[in-house]
């Protein structure tokens, strides 16, 4: 089957060869380092543990523990990544894009095969899994998670995605729902919680002001964080709704959206200032740079959370900005992170708010919410972290 997977593979890159390059001649993200993915370099350490991540995000969590994971392993990192954004914060580690996801390609990467392979969270590439596995390497998904879409997508081509799955040593699933799903297809899973629960108290929690942002207002400030394109008229409605109370930060989820949230800004009259402009902002500021939106929470009051309120998005991670002691108000589609909601929810650390009345909803909010006291959260999760770690050794 997984000759089957590459021939097909090849066969779409040969058919959409055109559409490539027409797509990389007019989109700069599209295009990023596309030669390396192509004609990929093999890496040179030859005593390491290879750290694969996808996105901005994903990297930013792996690089808060990396540290440790290098020290109980007694080995060095390298990371690999799927996107220029997680390729770009890695920059301070031994690096590398992603192949095409082809065998050939993986083989000239990996000559040199590392110890133990760790997967975050939901990447399974099978030609990246099946080379490191026929080289003996050991492989570990951590953070394990699997959508309900996934899921189905799963088991419909369960024929092959068992086969691939079944390649994992270990599958250290975040919580008791995604365990379950993957034993459907492996029955070497094991349950630790989320591991992004307990990266925040790894660090020193980042700070600023709002005179480092060059924010000229002394009212409260409300973040939209990680909105995505289509949750733009849920921001236009929340900003216009509240602006005479609050001012704003609006962080776009991708960078490449910036330009259609000033579109509908300029449209609705709304005034605002981006970030890379470098000018006093006295109503909203719109956050087009990446890596500064913890610096932002740590001196906001509340926080709505993107990813939530569009029915094809499954939400974000809600723990960073209640850390921050924000007020955290999330939409109906929050399923990557439904238990962490529902225990949230129980310890009154966030409010999920309904897209139709959202206005009144946040309202109410707003009227009786106070601000989080996180004593009975922290209490105990360094367990996750430790969990992750001596079942990642044990594997090794």
């Amino acid at each position: 089957m997984i000759a089957l997977y590459n021939i097909l593979i090849a066969l779409l890159l040969i058919i959409f060869s055109p559409l490539i390059l027409l797509k990389s001649l007019i989109n700069r993200r599209f295009r990023y380092h596309l030669l390396d993915r192509i004609f990929p370099k093999p890496i040179k350490e030859k005593d390491y543990f290879l750290f694969h991540a996808s996105s901005f995000g994903e990297v930013k969590t792996v690089l808060s523990f990396l540290d440790i994971f290098e020290e109980e392993l007694n080995s060095k990192a390298v990371i690999s990544v799927f996107t220029d954004t997680g390729y770009k914060q890695a920059k301070s580690r031994e690096r590398f894009l992603m192949p095409i996801d082809l065998i050939p390609l993986h083989r000239r990467v990996l000559k040199n095969p590392p110890s133990i392979a760790i997967f975050f969270e939901a990447e399974i590439w099978p030609s990246y899994i099946h080379t490191l596995k026929s080289k003996g390497t050991k492989i570990v998904l951590i953070n394990a998670r699997m959508s309900e879409k996934s899921f189905k997508q799963y088991k419909r081509f369960s024929f092959f995605f068992k086969k691939i799955v079944s390649q994992f040593d270990l599958v250290i699933a975040k919580s008791k729902i995604d365990a379950k799903r993957y034993r459907q297809f492996t029955n070497r899973v094991i349950v630790c919680g989320n591991i992004k629960s307990c990266v925040f108290n790894l660090k020193q929690r980042e700070q600023a002001t709002r005179e480092d942002f060059l924010i000229n207002s002394k009212k409260d400030i409300m973040v939209l964080a990680s909105f995505h394109k289509e949750e733009i008229d849920i921001a236009t409605r929340i900003i216009l709704k509240f602006r005479d109370r609050f001012f704003f930060v609006v962080a776009p989820r991708h960078m490449e959206d910036v330009q259609l949230f000033e579109n509908r800004f300029r449209r609705n009259t709304i005034e605002f200032i981006k970030r890379t402009d470098n000018k006093s902002s006295r109503s909203l500021l719109l956050l087009d740079t990446l890596g500064e939106l913890t610096k932002v929470y740590s001196f906001s009051t509340i926080t709505v959370l993107g990813g939530s309120f569009n029915s094809s998005l499954k939400g974000h991670n809600p723990l960073e900005p209640i850390f921050y002691n924000n007020i955290l108000i999330c939409g109906p589609y929050m399923e990557s992170f439904k238990e962490e909601v529902e225990k949230l929810k129980k310890l009154n650390l966030i409010y999920q708010v309904d897209d139709k009345n959202l206005e009144r909803e946040i309202d109410v909010v707003l009227k009786t919410a106070k601000k989080p006291i996180l004593n009975g959260l922290k209490k105990g999760l360094s367990y996750i972290l430790n969990c992750h770690l001596s079942n990642t050794i044990k594997t090794k």
